[in-house]
């Protein structure tokens, strides 16, 4: 009995490991099944990091990808830039030829008055005036009609009102020998085919047309007639410094033409910044000069010689008639010809008087100016502060000297934007004027 007491009262080693042992047990099971959990946890963790050190690596390679081709377009887009400015928006100013001559005996004369600019004119044998609105201008927004003859102080549609609505954009125009007068209607950057036509100015019917091929002549914007009434012919300045300019002359009698491409310095603007009333005349915020080669054209009245005049170029130059109307010429045999024969001012068209000189307008100084062939001799008929940008040109046959003034200046925008009405009524009135040559009256003493 005591022996049994001992033992329940006192349980033996081996039951006391026991006891000590099952709860060991159970808490190792247990700290091992919470290390299993947190094993899995961590190895969830592990296994999703990764990805989302990618998709982070990932996002900052495109973000670095993408910036560096901005800044690689960015750098190339600022190398094109410097590029076109040192080619083509550099320059200088252009002297002043007619500083310090003295003016000839020409009388200023504002002698028609207009609601939008004037671009070309013609004169008659009978005094007569048949000018346009200036293509730029788009005038035909706002005006039924665009093209006029002025006759006795009155101005009419020409060759009707009917018939405006026929025109594209007349630009250039020229009476003839055959009492014609022809227009230019350039293709440029509007339309697909550059036009010219002939109206009969006694009976107003058309009596010529010919439409050029699409990309033929597309600059065309003055026009000049052989005596005879067979050729006409086209100065195609391109478009400013990017394309060659050309010379364009169309047969009368076969409805044909052929046109010779040339580089040569007669045919080319200069490296000039020209200078208007409202400051240096430049393009795209100031990136690109305004410069046009060969534009002004008109054959000799003995029909030797067509003088060229390109706008943005200090030079007066001619080549020889028989040369031009040759259909065989080409490009070398052109410039062999061209020669370059004295100075002229920035200039837009030009005309020749009964002393055979070659009238040039002065678009810098708003002014007419003469250059002799003979004497190589510069003369100065007029100016005026007033005049914006004198245009185009004739002489009649009483020497008295025409002429438009355009005043682009006053309304194109560096982007070459056609004005809105309130631009232009801003500049109104416009005006083409008359240089009235002085007659000495009664006997020399």
């Amino acid at each position: 009995m005591k022996n049994l007491k001992s033992r329940l009262a006192y349980p033996s080693a081996s039951a006391k490991r026991l006891r000590c042992d099952g709860p060991s047990l159970k808490s190792s099971a247990g700290k091992r099944k919470t290390a299993v959990t947190i094993q899995q946890l961590e190895n969830a963790s592990v296994s999703a990091a990764p990805s989302r050190t990618q998709n982070t690596w990932g996002a900052s390679v495109k973000k670095r990808t993408a910036l560096k081709v901005i800044l690689s377009l960015l750098a190339l887009l600022i190398v094109f830039v410097g590029f076109v400015k040192l080619k083509y928006g550099m320059g200088k100013e252009y002297p002043d030829l007619g500083a310090g001559l003295p003016t000839e005996a020409f009388t200023l004369e504002k002698l028609i008055s207009l609601d939008n600019p004037p671009g070309n004119l013609a004169v008659a044998d009978n005094g007569d005036v048949y000018f346009n609105y200036h293509p730029l201008a788009k005038a035909e927004r706002f005006s039924p009609v665009t093209v006029f003859k002025w006759s006795d102080g009155k101005v009419e549609p020409f060759p009707s009102l009917e018939a405006q609505k026929d025109f594209q954009g007349t630009f250039g125009m020229t009476i003839d020998k055959q009492g014609r007068i022809w227009f230019v209607e350039p293709a440029s950057l509007d339309f697909k085919h550059t036009r010219i036509s002939a109206f009969d100015l006694k009976t107003k019917k058309r009596v010529e047309f010919f439409e050029f091929p699409e990309g033929q002549a597309s600059f065309a914007e003055d026009i000049r007639v052989t005596a005879d009434g067979k050729h006409v012919i086209l100065p195609n300045p391109g478009l400013f410094r990017f394309t060659t300019s050309s010379l364009v002359i169309y047969s009368v009698l076969d409805h044909t033409f052929y046109s010779v491409k040339s580089d040569h310095p007669c045919m080319s603007p200069e490296d000039w910044i020209m200078q208007t009333p409202y400051g240096p005349n430049r393009l795209l915020g100031g990136l690109i000069n305004f410069g046009v080669g060969i534009d002004g054209i008109e054959i000799s009245e003995d029909q030797k010689w067509l003088y060229l005049a390109p706008m943005t170029n200090s030079h007066v130059c001619r080549i020889p008639m028989a040369v031009v109307l040759d259909p065989s010429l080409s490009p070398e045999t052109f410039n062999q010809h061209v020669e370059a024969i004295g100075p002229k001012p920035m200039s837009d068209g030009i005309a020749i008087d009964r002393e055979g000189r070659v009238v040039i307008t002065d678009v810098e100084h708003g002014g007419i100016m003469a250059f002799n062939p003979e004497t190589k001799e510069l003369s100065k008929l007029g100016r005026s502060k007033e005049i914006v940008w004198p245009d185009g040109i004739v002489v009649a046959n009483d020497g008295d000297v025409y002429f438009t003034d355009s005043s682009i200046p006053s309304y194109i925008d560096q982007l070459v934007r056609p004005p809105t009405d309130a631009k232009l009524r801003q500049h109104r009135p416009y005006f083409i004027y008359r240089l009235k040559k002085s007659r000495a009256t009664g006997n020399p003493t």
